[in-house]
């Protein structure tokens, strides 16, 4: 990984919004931790300056230094309490909030520094510093240049305070040689974690898009998969009815027959073939627009007296029908034939080339047969077929029983 990668960064809304939101959770947590710890250290402080243990020791300057850190972190959780929902924030102010995240980082740096400055006197070390910068530097995430101030702020109290403070050379040089080292490690140590932090949200920013993307895709897929559906189901629809009639075509008529067949056994079965009587005279004569209406409503009376699944009526071809029973007697039959033609006689359109009286009438042929399976089925046909002829030949509008 290039230093100069760390150069790069994205400062877009949804990112800052959500290290905010990181980085204000770890500010309340640490805050409390630290008011909890300078707690302690100002009752310990308290109470070596009461026995006297050092006099070496500065104990007011430290009760203070304690004292402000508590001031501070309270005053940082009033501060977090108002802002607790970060969502709804508008830009400019996100910023503003960072910018206090950062005079509260350094804040805490310089504050490690002072501490480092009075710790010359007895210690000699630079802990209290090392321990705030390290611990801002991988517990917050704050960008390249806004990361500079705290840095600075710090190094500098250092920089300059500790020729006043340490009287050693020796020590001065090592300290100034250690906090560079440690100052340059920690600070590559921030962006690296920055860095990291920054890919992962490019990553699940990247897996939220895409996501939504599939989602999208996968709702259009649906859409169209419903519209395929519905599109072959009106198409097989369509591919069964009788596209002038509206009722079933010979194609529905053979599925319904392996259907049957399929669900169960029948010994006997009914067929009345039905043709309409000089249809062609009465096309010729009226016009094919009146002989599609007439198609219309003999198709409708003779789908009129269909029962349940047990019966079936289609358009055969032409001016011819065809309607099917299952488990009927012979006599049921007849009825249902004669109905059929009563009904369509009592539509009373007139057809001025009838041969038996004013109106559209049917000629039908009825056939019933005990069968032993499907392949008699084109049998009983067969037979409904001539009985037909036969109804034509007695004279027409008149329906006739077949014999084997």
């Amino acid at each position: 990984m290039r230093i100069t990668d760390f150069l790069v960064r994205d400062n877009s809304e949804s990112f800052l919004r959500e290290r905010l939101t990181v980085n204000f959770r770890r500010w309340r947590i640490f805050a409390l931790l630290i008011i909890g710890f300078e707690l302690i250290l100002a009752i310990s402080d308290l109470c070596a300056s009461i026995m006297n243990i050092d006099n070496r020791f500065w104990y007011n300057h430290y009760l203070l230094m304690y004292i402000i850190m508590i001031i501070l972190n309270a005053a940082s959780l009033v501060f977090i309490n108002r802002y607790k929902d970060l969502k709804n924030l508008p830009h400019h102010l996100l910023k503003k909030l960072e910018s206090r995240l950062v005079v509260y980082m350094t804040l805490i740096m310089c504050w490690g520094s002072v501490v480092s400055l009075l710790d010359q006197r007895l210690y000699g070390n630079l802990s209290a510093c090392m321990v705030n910068i390290i611990t801002c530097s991988v517990l917050f995430y704050v960008d390249n240049k806004k990361i500079i101030i705290p840095y600075l702020g710090s190094v500098l109290i250092l920089f300059v305070g500790l020729p006043y403070f340490q009287e050693s050379t020796d020590k001065l040089i090592g300290h100034y040689i250690n906090l560079s080292v440690f100052v340059i490690i920690s600070w590559l140590a921030s962006r690296i974690i920055y860095h990291n932090y920054f890919d992962d949200f490019k990553a699940r920013e990247l897996l939220k898009k895409t996501n939504i993307l599939l989602k999208k895709e996968i709702e259009n897929n649906q859409q169209t998969n419903m519209k395929l559906a519905l599109a072959s189901y009106q198409l097989s629809k369509f591919s069964l009815i009788d596209e002038l009639t509206g009722i079933p075509n010979r194609r529905s008529f053979r599925n319904f027959i392996d259907l049957a067949f399929e669900s169960q056994d029948h010994t006997v079965i009914s067929i009345i073939m039905i043709d309409i009587d000089l249809f062609k005279e009465y096309n010729d004569h009226y016009g094919h627009n009146a002989g599609d209406n007439v198609l219309i409503a003999v198709a409708n009376e003779i789908n009129s007296v269909v029962r349940d699944a047990r019966d079936f009526a289609a358009r055969w071809g032409g001016e011819e029908f065809i309607y099917i029973s299952f488990d009927e007697n012979e006599a049921y039959i007849g009825e249902v034939a004669e109905t059929i033609r009563q009904k369509v006689y009592a539509l009373h359109i007139p057809h001025e080339y009838a041969s038996t009286g004013d109106y559209i009438s049917v000629s039908l042929g009825t056939s019933t047969m005990k069968i032993s399976g499907i392949a008699d089925v084109s049998r009983v046909m067969e037979q409904a077929d001539k009985a037909l002829y036969l109804a034509k030949k007695s004279g027409r509008n008149c329906a006739v029983k077949g014999t084997e």
